[in-house]
C-alpha cells in the first residue's frame, strides 16, 4: 500500500501543515481554531498531491488523532465531511479508504444540490454550452475523415437504441466524450464530462421518449457534418443549438412531474 498508512509521523507541536522530510511527508498538529474545516484541508491536500492515492487506506482513528494533534471526534467529524463529498469512503467495521475518486462519485453532492434547486438547471446547461460549444469548435479543426466515419457510426448505433434511452444514452455520452478527445484539451474534456453527469439526473426522465431522441439525433448529425466541412463556428453553432435543446426537453419534463 502505498497510502498515508506507510509514512512516519511526527511529534512536533503546533504550527499545523505537512512538513518534508528525507524519509517522506512529516505531519504537524494543528492550532485549535477551525480544527475540521483545516483538517479537512489537509487530508484532501493528500489526495491532491498523490500521497493518497484511490483505494488507499488510512491509519487507524487513534493513530490519525495523534498525528494531527486532535480528537477523535474532531477526525470523524473530518472523515464524515469527506466522506459526503464521495473523497472517503468508510467502511464498517474495515476501516477508511480513499474513495476511486470517480467523477461520478465526487459529483454526487452537487447532483443533490441541483435537485434540491431546479433553477439551477439553467445555469449547468448555460455552462455546457460554451464548454461543449467550444470542444465542437476545436474538434471541427482536428477532425479527419476517420473521425467524421466513427462519430457517424455513433449516430447509427444512436438510432439503432430509440427504443432503449439507457442504451441511448451510453452512446450519446460516447458520442460527446469522442468530440472532447478530438479537441485535444484534457481540461475542457473533463469539465464536459462532469457537467455532463450532473445533467443526468434531469435528463434521464426527458430521454425517454423517441421525439426527443430523434431530436438530439438530428443535432448530432449537424454537428458532424460542421466537423465534416471543418467550419468551427458552424460546429459551435450546432452545438450550442444541441444544448439548448436538451435545455428545452428537460426544462419541460421537470415542470411536468412537479407536484
Amino acid at each position: 500500500m502505498s497510502g498515508l498508512a506507510t509514512w512516519p509521523f511526527s511529534d512536533c507541536s503546533l504550527g499545523g501543515g505537512v512538513a518534508e522530510a528525507a524519509t517522506g511527508p512529516v505531519f504537524l498538529p494543528m492550532r485549535k481554531a477551525g480544527l475540521t474545516d483545516r483538517l479537512v484541508t489537509q487530508l484532501l491536500g493528500l489526495v491532491t498531491t498523490g500521497n493518497l492515492g484511490a483505494g488507499d487506506q488510512l491509519p487507524s482513528e487513534r493513530k490519525l488523532a495523534e498525528t494531527f494533534g486532535v480528537s477523535r471526534p474532531t477526525l470523524r467529524e473530518a472523515i464524515r465531511a469527506l466522506s459526503v463529498l464521495g473523497v472517503l469512503e468508510i467502511r464498517h467495521g474495515g476501516g477508511v479508504f480513499v474513495s476511486q475518486l470517480s467523477a461520478a462519485d465526487l459529483l454526487q453532492p452537487l447532483t443533490f444540490f441541483l435537485t434540491l434547486r431546479s433553477t439551477e438547471v439553467e445555469k449547468l446547461y448555460e455552462a455546457r454550452e460554451l464548454i461543449e460549444g467550444d470542444i465542437a469548435a476545436r474538434a471541427a479543426g482536428r477532425a479527419g475523415p476517420e473521425d467524421v466515419a466513427a462519430l457517424t457510426d455513433l449516430i447509427v448505433r444512436q438510432e439503432a437504441a430509440m427504443a432503449d434511452p439507457l442504451a441511448y444514452r451510453a452512446v450519446d455520452t460516447e458520442f460527446h466524450e469522442r468530440l472532447a478527445v478530438l479537441a485535444d484539451n484534457g481540461f475542457l474534456a473533463r469539465a464536459a464530462q462532469s457537467l455532463n453527469i450532473l445533467g443526468l439526473e434531469f435528463r434521464k426522465t426527458a430521454s425517454e421518449t423517441p421525439e426527443v431522441i430523434a431530436r438530439s439525433i438530428t443535432d448530432h448529425r449537424a454537428i458532424v457534418s460542421a466537423l465534416a466541412a471543418g467550419d468551427a463556428e458552424a460546429a459551435r453553432a450546432a452545438m450550442g443549438l444541441h444544448m439548448r435543446n436538451v435545455l428545452g426537453t428537460t426544462r419541460a419534463q421537470m415542470k411536468a412531474t412537479q407536484p
